[in-house]
């Protein structure tokens, strides 16, 4: 099992290191695919609290809701927001006896969830944040496009793969027994010890600024460990161990972005502020 975790980790980080080194269309459809994806994923877990979601209708809403925002058309995002508050407030009047108040309530959790983590991804990958932040690069040896998806990525990936090791070598105290018993408040310090530095070291490297790159840290090393909590309580509601089994050793789409599905939005709005 472990071997596997490894040889799908090794492989699925070289891929997506590569996607988003090209960006562009390739991530673009990276993205898309992965948020329809995690939708499922998130709709076959509810169905099993009784829930009656509107599946299709949600992978097409983020289908059209990404592209208006690739090809930047605010107004058809604006029109998309509206359309789907209103189908979702309608759809239990029109289908009364089948649809209920509860299971389009569902379904907006659900796509929020979904979407406003890939959308931040995308958002981050497209440039226009990093045009406002030349000024903090003393060097741009990196596109600063590629620099901030990178610096998301591998703090993520750090929080999590530290908060592992060291929750197995040192975890005595659990964090939040109800929730997630495997995790262990030693091993929440070394993640979080272990993004920051992490984030601190990528940045030297590239040369940008130390200051946004700690505060970038702190950010990252906070929003993944509550991303990965908001999905193991999702599973746990749902009595599930894993969202899905697409990805051998690591479960569904779900259980291998929870963390970036906070963490990518709340790197986006810092450095919408300071930008």
């Amino acid at each position: 099992m472990l071997a596997k975790r490894i040889i799908t980790g090794v492989i699925g980080g070289a891929l997506t290191i590569g996607i988003i080194y090209e960006g562009d269309w390739l991530f673009f459809f990276m993205i898309i695919l992965l948020a329809i994806l995690g939708w499922h994923e998130y709709c076959n877990l509810v169905r099993k609290l009784g829930a009656n979601l509107s599946e299709r209708m949600g992978a097409g809403w983020i289908v059209c809701f990404f592209a208006a925002y690739w090809f930047g058309s605010v107004k058809v995002m604006m029109l998309l927001a509206v359309a789907a508050m209103l189908w979702l407030l309608l759809q239990t009047v029109l289908f009364h006896g089948k649809i209920k108040p509860v299971d389009s309530a569902y379904t907006l959790y659900g796509l929020l969830y979904v979407s406003g983590g890939f959308l931040a991804m995308l958002a981050l990958r497209n440039g226009q944040i990093a045009s406002y932040m030349t000024d903090a690069f003393s060097s741009v040896m990196l596109e600063p496009a590629r620099f901030f998806m990178f610096l998301l990525i591998f703090s993520t990936w750090a929080s999590d793969t530290f908060a592992f090791v060291v929750g197995k070598v040192k975890g005595k105290n659990k964090l939040c027994p109800s929730i997630s018993p495997g995790k262990t408040q030693e091993g929440a310090l070394g993640g979080f010890i272990g993004t920051v530095v992490t984030a601190l070291v990528f940045s030297l490297i590239f040369q940008f600024s130390l200051i946004h790159a700690l505060a970038i840290g702190i950010i990252v090393a906070v929003a993944a460990p509550l991303g990965d909590l908001v999905e193991s309580i999702l599973k746990r509601v749902c009595q599930v161990k894993d969202s899905g089994t697409l990805i051998p050793g690591h479960g569904g789409v779900l259980d291998r972005f929870d963390s970036l599905l906070f963490a990518a939005p709340a790197v986006y709005v810092y450095l919408t502020l300071i930008a």
